[in-house]
């Protein structure tokens, strides 16, 4: 049987996912089907930066839509 995996995207400015998007992040961080989404303005985005490798894999205006890059 073939296994399909679908991603997810996690909003990273909507307090309904977490009040503190590095939480989010690091509740997810194993997890290898999230996008996570964020806007560049937000002040976590240059932290979020700074503490992981992240491939950006989108942006549309304003909006930032990466993954976590996993082994450097």
């Amino acid at each position: 049987m073939r296994k399909y995996m679908t991603n997810f995207t996690i909003d990273l400015d909507s307090y309904t996912c977490s009040s503190d998007p590095l939480e989010a992040i690091e509740y997810l961080f194993n997890n290898n089907n999230v996008i996570f989404k964020i806007k560049s303005a937000n002040p976590y985005f240059e932290i979020i930066k700074d503490r992981y490798t992240i491939n950006i894999i989108k942006q549309e205006g304003d909006t930032i839509y990466f993954i976590i890059r996993y082994g450097g």
